[in-house]
C-alpha cells in the first residue's frame, strides 16, 4: 500500500502579548484513605457502565461542523491532488516488543501508562489499571472502583492518567468519577515507594470546587520538580461536553507533601481567558527529562474552529509551596492553520470519533516546546497537527508547525516523547491511532529526528476488527494515547493504544520502540517487527455478565445484588447515569456459587430486576 505523507512546515514570530497576572484560589485536602494493589480482601466486580443510544438532542454547532467536514470528504473523495511534499524523511522506528494490556469495558478505551526505572508498566484504560513487568507478566489487575474503594463506592470511573516521577521513584494517578456536580469528585492517588502493586496514598478533591453546577471532566496532567498539575474542562449539568463547557481550571499540588501521605496543599487556578472569554481544554506541558521549579507552561487553541491559527501560552511563574505562584496568557498566531478533523472511517463503514482540535499532549525538552492536536489534512482526511515553540520565556520566541496527513489513512489522539541524551537533543516519539476504509483500527508510530524531520508511520499493532459498541454511525475511538521514554535508556520508548479486536471490542497494546538514529550509541540491539515476541497474547479476560436498561431520563442510579430474600449483598453501581438505553456489566467471579438478584434502582423505584444462577 502507497502510503503518501504529507508535511507543512512554517516559521513565525510570536507577537508578544501580556495581560494582567493573575493570582489563585488556596487550599488544603487531607489524605483520604489507603490502598494495596495485592489487597485481595475485597471482591472486585469490575462493575462497568455504558451509554449505548442516548436519548435525541439538538445538534451542537460541533456536530454540525463534524457533518460538514463529512460529507465534504465523500465529495471530494479522488479528487485531491495527492503530491508528496515532504523533504527528507526521518528513518521508521523499530520495535523492541509488544503484548496485550488492558481491555476496557465499555467506550472510549482510554489508554495512559508509565514505566519506572526499576521496570514496571503502570497502564490504565476507562475501567482498570494493571501493572506489568517489562516481559509483559501481569502483576497486579484491579478496577478503578476497587482501587479507590477506600474512598467510597465510585463505580462511574473515567479518563486515568499515570504519570512516572524519575526523582523520586514514584508514580502518580489521576481520574474522576461521576458526571454531574453532586456526584463527580477527581481521584488523585501517589504511591508510597517506587513498587507500584504496595501501598498508594488516596485523595479526593471536589469536582465542583466553586459550587456552580459545573463538574470536572477530561483531565490532562504533568509534573514538576515540586509540583503536580492537573488541568480540567468545567461542565455545565445536564450538557454534552460539546455544548457544555464553562470555563478551564488548573490544580498545581505539592507533589512531595502526596508521596509522603500528608495534607495537600494547592493552587487552584480558574479564571483562565483571554480578552474576557475563557479559554477551552487547557494542556499542560509535561518536562521530558529534567524537572525545574520556577515555571510551567500550558497551551491551548481553538479547538472546535473548521480553521484557525490562534494558539494560547500560559506561565505559571513559582511554587504552590513558595505562595508567590501567578499566571498569565499570551496569544500565538501560527502558520499553517490547524482545524478540526472529519472522523475516521473503518471497513464497515463506521466513524470512528476525532473529537475536536484540543492539544492533547505537549513536552517541553531545552528550550523547546513540542505539541500535537488532531487535525485536517490537505487529503480531508483526519490527520495531526505537530508543533514547536521555540524559546517560550524569550521576548520573540519562534513557533513552527507540521501537519502530517496521509492520503489512504486516518490519524488520531497524538502523544509524544522526547528520547534523545541532552539538552539540546530534540529525537522525539509520537504514537497516534490509525484507521482507513480498508484497514481495521490500529497503534502507528512516528519518529521525528533533530531537524524536525518525521519518518513514514511504524504500524506498531495491526487492528483485528471494526469497533462496534455503541447503536450508532460514531463509535468512539479512545480520548488520548500513552507514551513515555526510558529515562535510563535513551532512544527508547513504551507506548499504549487502542486497537480494534474480533467481536467489535477495544484492545490495548503496549509495546517497546527505539530508533536506529542513535548516534554515537550504536550498541543498541534492534529486532525487526517479525521478530517480536508477545507477552501474553491473548490476555484472558473473565466472563462478564451484561444488562441492558433504558432510562427516560438522566437519573439517580443503584445497581444491586441481594439473595432471594431481598437481602443487599453488593452494591455495585451508585451514581448518575444519562438518559437513554444504558449497558451494565460486571465480573461474576468473586461470587460464591448460588442463586441471586440484580436490581436496577432509579430515583427510588426498581426499574429492573433480573435472576441470577452462579455455579461454577
Amino acid at each position: 500500500m502507497l502510503l503518501r505523507l504529507i508535511t507543512s512546515v512554517f516559521l513565525l514570530k510570536i507577537a508578544l502579548n501580556l495581560p494582567a497576572q493573575v493570582r489563585p484560589l488556596q487550599g488544603n485536602v487531607p489524605l483520604s484513605g489507603s490502598v494495596q494493589l495485592t489487597d485481595t480482601l475485597h471482591p472486585d466486580f469490575e462493575p462497568a457502565v455504558t451509554t449505548i443510544v442516548e436519548q435525541p438532542k439538538p445538534a451542537s454547532d460541533l456536530q454540525n461542523k463534524k457533518q460538514q467536514l463529512h460529507q465534504k470528504r465523500i465529495a471530494q473523495k479522488g479528487d485531491v491532488k495527492k503530491n508528496d511534499a515532504r523533504g527528507a524523511n526521518a528513518p521508521l522506528p523499530e520495535i523492541l516488543k509488544g503484548f496485550n494490556g488492558n481491555n476496557a469495558q465499555g467506550t472510549p478505551n482510554d489508554n495512559h501508562l508509565a514505566v519506572s526505572n526499576s521496570g514496571w508498566i503502570v497502564s490504565v484504560v476507562n475501567t482498570n489499571v494493571r501493572v506489568y513487568d517489562t516481559a509483559g507478566t501481569l502483576k497486579s489487575n484491579k478496577s478503578l472502583t476497587i482501587f479507590a474503594q477506600p474512598l467510597g463506592n465510585f463505580t462511574v470511573n473515567s479518563d486515568p492518567r499515570v504519570l512516572y516521577d524519575p526523582d523520586y521513584d514514584r508514580f502518580i494517578v489521576v481520574f474522576f468519577t461521576g458526571i454531574n456536580s453532586s456526584t463527580n469528585k477527581i481521584i488523585v492517588a501517589f504511591s508510597k515507594t517506587g513498587d507500584p502493586t504496595g501501598q498508594w496514598h488516596l485523595y479526593q478533591l471536589p469536582g465542583n470546587y466553586l459550587n456552580d453546577s459545573t463538574w470536572s471532566d477530561y483531565p490532562i496532567v504533568s509534573i514538576g520538580k515540586h509540583d503536580l498539575f492537573m488541568t480540567f474542562n468545567q461542565l455545565k449539568d445536564g450538557m454534552s461536553w460539546q455544548t457544555g463547557f464553562r470555563y478551564s481550571i488548573i490544580w498545581q499540588i505539592d507533589k512531595l507533601k502526596g508521596y509522603n501521605g500528608d495534607t495537600l496543599s494547592f493552587n487552584y487556578w480558574s479564571n483562565i481567558s483571554f480578552n474576557g472569554k475563557p479559554v477551552w481544554s487547557v494542556c499542560p506541558v509535561m518536562e521530558a527529562t529534567a524537572f525545574t521549579d520556577t515555571v510551567a507552561y500550558f497551551l491551548s487553541v481553538r479547538p472546535s474552529a473548521l480553521q484557525n491559527d490562534t494558539v494560547f501560552l500560559h506561565t505559571i511563574t513559582n511554587t504552590q509551596k513558595s505562595g508567590n505562584a501567578t499566571l498569565h496568557t499570551r496569544m500565538i498566531k501560527t502558520t499553517p492553520a490547524y482545524g478540526l478533523a472529519p472522523n475516521g472511517i473503518q471497513p464497515d463503514g463506521q466513524q470512528l470519533a476525532t473529537n475536536d482540535a484540543r492539544v492533547l499532549h505537549a513536552i517541553i525538552h531545552g528550550q523547546r516546546i513540542y505539541y500535537a492536536q488532531n487535525s485536517i489534512t490537505p487529503y480531508n482526511t483526519a490527520g495531526i497537527y505537530l508543533g514547536s515553540i521555540e524559546n517560550p520565556a524569550s521576548a520573540n520566541p519562534i513557533v513552527s508547525g507540521q501537519i502530517i496527513g496521509i492520503d489512504t489513512l486516518d490519524l488520531g489522539y497524538p502523544a509524544l516523547a522526547n528520547v534523545g541524551t541532552g539538552p539540546s537533543d530534540y529525537r522525539t516519539f509520537m504514537v497516534c491511532g490509525y484507521v482507513s476504509e480498508k484497514l481495521f483500527s490500529g497503534t502507528a508510530a512516528f519518529y521525528i529526528d533533530n531537524n524536525f524531520n518525521v519518518s513514514p508511520p511504524l504500524l506498531v499493532k495491526t487492528g483485528e476488527g471494526n469497533i462496534n459498541v455503541l447503536q450508532d454511525t460514531v463509535e468512539r475511538w479512545g480520548d488520548y494515547s500513552g507514551i513515555q521514554r526510558v529515562y535510563y535508556e535513551p532512544f527508547t520508548a513504551w507506548l499504549a493504544h487502542s486497537y480494534g479486536r474480533t467481536f467489535s471490542s477495544h484492545g490495548t497494546w503496549i509495546a517497546k520502540i527505539t530508533t536506529s538514529d542513535t548516534g554515537s550509541l550504536a550498541s543498541v540491539k534492534h529486532f525487526s517487527p517479525a521478530a517480536v515476541k508477545v507477552f501474553p497474547n491473548p490476555v484472558a479476560e473473565p466472563p462478564r455478565f451484561s444488562v441492558r436498561f433504558e432510562s427516560p431520563k438522566g437519573a439517580h442510579t443503584l445497581i444491586q445484588l441481594t439473595d432471594m430474600h431481598g437481602r443487599v449483598l453488593y452494591k455495585l453501581l451508585e451514581d448518575y447515569l444519562k438518559a437513554g438505553i444504558n449497558e451494565f456489566s460486571f465480573n461474576p467471579n468473586p461470587l460464591p456459587n448460588g442463586l441471586y438478584s440484580l436490581q436496577v434502582i432509579q430515583n427510588g423505584a426498581i426499574l429492573l430486576q433480573e435472576k441470577i444462577i452462579k455455579n461454577q
